[in-house]
């Protein structure tokens, strides 16, 4: 990602917490912002998080290596998990992680207000190469958790449908997927904005969520 690059782009828009996937452990560490973590198996290509805005933040528990790229922690009592699903293994893949990760913490993301948000490389359109554990299935999971994806609320579009692409394979805009989501609470207002591929695809194949809560 090389986030040193693009940190002041990023830093322009005013966000509260980073979330960063594809992520050097350095960038994280020597940010200097209020808090930071990161994980990941490979110090060039992690997950990392950065808190900017001065606020109350606990990470809740350390990375897990058979659970890899995701991160449970809180800011001002909302509860989020960071996530990057990536590949472990042929078995643990993608939006099989997903599932794993979310049924691991489901304590933690049905409290009164929790947010998993970030790269889940997954969408409805590719269920019948996940049979058990898709993403269909994800949705509904989270659901009977009390979350919703902020993207769908409006109800304009569902699943597998998204016109607003998240992510252009090889920065092709032929090649475009809806592949990063926010699922927050349902009940908790929020707005979500996805950048606009003509001002962010010179700097990433993926597209900035930009979620304004309350």
């Amino acid at each position: 990602m090389a986030y040193y690059k693009k940190r002041h782009l990023i830093e322009a828009l005013q966000p509260d917490v980073l979330i960063l996937q594809e992520v050097a452990k350095k960038d994280i560490s020597s940010a200097g912002h209020p808090f930071a973590a990161w994980t990941g198996s490979n110090p060039n290509k992690g997950l990392g998080v950065l808190g900017i805005a001065s606020a109350r933040y606990k990470v809740t528990e350390f990375a897990d290596p058979n659970l890899p790229w995701h991160l449970p922690f809180s800011v001002d009592g909302l509860n989020i998990v960071a996530l990057w699903a990536h590949q472990l293994n042929r078995e643990l893949r993608y939006v099989r992680v997903t599932h794993q990760i979310v049924d691991r913490h489901s304590g933690f993301l049905s409290g009164e207000t929790a947010l998993l948000m970030g790269d889940f490389n997954s969408n409805s359109v590719w269920d019948k190469h996940h049979p058990g554990r898709n993403h269909s299935m994800l949705v509904e999971k989270l659901g009977g958790l009390g979350l919703s994806s902020v993207y769908h609320r409006t109800g304009v579009t569902g699943e597998g449908a998204e016109p607003t692409k998240t992510y252009f394979h090889t920065r092709n805009q032929r090649f475009g997927h809806h592949i990063d989501y926010a699922f927050l609470s349902n009940g908790v207002p929020a707005d979500l904005m996805v950048g606009d591929s003509g001002d962010w695809l010179a700097h990433s194949d993926h597209m900035p969520l930009i979620l304004d809560i309350g």
